[in-house]
């Protein structure tokens, strides 16, 4: 039986299935669109098993904050289309919101490559899968728990693709939730975003990426034909500075370049009479180190119609 592209049209704006699925669910209906329904609700679970090995590293970037603290989570699927849709932003708000009342998880980032959370979160993924029509992925979340003299906040860049969540600690309660330490935290965040830090401070530099660079720099300090016993401070001199730009609080503050970020959060704290800290952070980039497949959108169409 022909299959009209009206038809098909028609299918896909009221179940928000995927093109083929559509088509497919119209044939072994016979062109009954009431019964087409039925059928890709059916099918649901099925076809989201058949998509989960699909590649799935667009979507969104998403944060959830309030009085006790904030969960930052990242949830993809296959292409920037679908994460602008609405189904798409309405699931990342629905599980944001769920991990935000039920992860107990603090500070470590949860993946959740392998496997999902729980089952909970696995049925909201499939039921979105089915209605979407693209892998819909989990891939990590944070949560941070402010305590008696801290607040959480979060920055969301370019829509959702970048996103960070930071934890300042003052005096008290009430000045670490002062609008002028939320001005100061977003701006942070901004920073944190653009330069992609690795750590707050120079003490808890990770000794791993420290010690892989040295490796570097003293292989490159010879091959320049330096004297053995210059290396040392040659190779010193270069991992502090290699420290200090990759490090939150000794980097140039993006919005004021003749400060450190150290600087200008002492210029804040001293403006509102506290002290403040920098407790941690996390950083989101969507799909980082997912490897993307690279399609021919209008070939595939094509070859998809004529199936």
């Amino acid at each position: 039986m022909k299959i009209s592209a009206s038809l098909v049209k028609e299918l896909r704006e009221r179940s928000g299935a995927g093109m083929m699925d559509c088509k497919k669910a119209l044939v072994e209906t016979e062109g009954n669109i009431d019964d087409a329904m039925i059928y890709l609700r059916e099918k649901g679970i099925a076809k989201a098993a058949k998509k989960a090995g699909r590649i799935a590293a667009e979507g969104l970037v998403s944060s959830q904050i309030d009085d006790k603290g904030g969960v930052m989570l990242e949830l993809n699927c296959e292409t920037d289309f679908a994460a602008k849709g609405e189904s798409f932003m309405k699931l990342t708000d629905e599980m944001v919101t769920y991990f935000s009342q039920n992860a107990k998880e603090e500070s470590s980032i949860v993946d959740m490559t392998d496997s999902y959370y729980d089952a909970t979160v696995e049925e909201m993924a499939k039921s979105a899968i089915a209605t979407i029509g693209e892998n819909i992925k989990p891939r990590r979340f944070v949560r941070f728990t402010a305590q008696d003299n801290s607040s959480v906040h979060s920055y969301i860049h370019m829509g959702g693709k970048i996103g960070v969540l930071i934890e300042v600690a003052a005096d008290s309660k009430e000045k670490s939730s002062d609008a002028k330490v939320k001005e100061m935290a977003a701006s942070i965040a901004m920073q944190v975003a653009s330069m992609n830090p690795d750590c707050v401070d120079v003490d808890s530099f990770p000794k791993d990426k420290l010690e892989a660079e040295k490796s570097i720099y003293v292989t490159q300090v010879l091959e320049m034909g330096k004297p053995e016993n210059m290396v040392d401070r040659i190779v010193g001199g270069k991992l502090k500075k290699f420290v200090a730009a990759n490090t939150l609080l000794e980097q140039d503050f993006v919005m004021d370049s003749d400060m450190k970020v150290k600087d200008f959060v002492k210029s804040v704290a001293k403006e509102i009479g506290t002290e403040l800290e920098v407790v941690r952070f996390v950083r989101f980039e969507l799909g980082e180190g997912i490897e993307k497949q690279e399609t021919d959108f209008a070939a595939e169409v094509a070859a998809q119609m004529n199936s």
